[in-house]
């Protein structure tokens, strides 16, 4: 028998994997996303957590930039 679910992939490099990864195991067990971890750059997540793993990417990287001084 075949069992189906609906969900997302996500491709990105490693470093970003492993923020994925850590975002996910800092969460409750009934909020996790991750549905199976194909490879090291390739996950299988619920839909709906889109906007949030989006968010918090652009957070990380917003805290992570250097700007020049003036």
């Amino acid at each position: 028998m075949v069992n189906a679910t609906k969900g997302l992939f996500i491709s990105c490099d490693i470093p970003m994997a492993q923020f994925i990864v850590n975002m996910n195991a800092a969460l409750p067990a009934s909020q996790k996303f991750i549905i199976h971890v194909l490879d090291s750059t390739h996950f299988f997540v619920h839909p709906d957590v889109a906007g949030m793993i989006r968010s918090a990417i652009s957070e990380f990287r917003d805290q992570n930039s250097y700007e020049k001084p003036t």
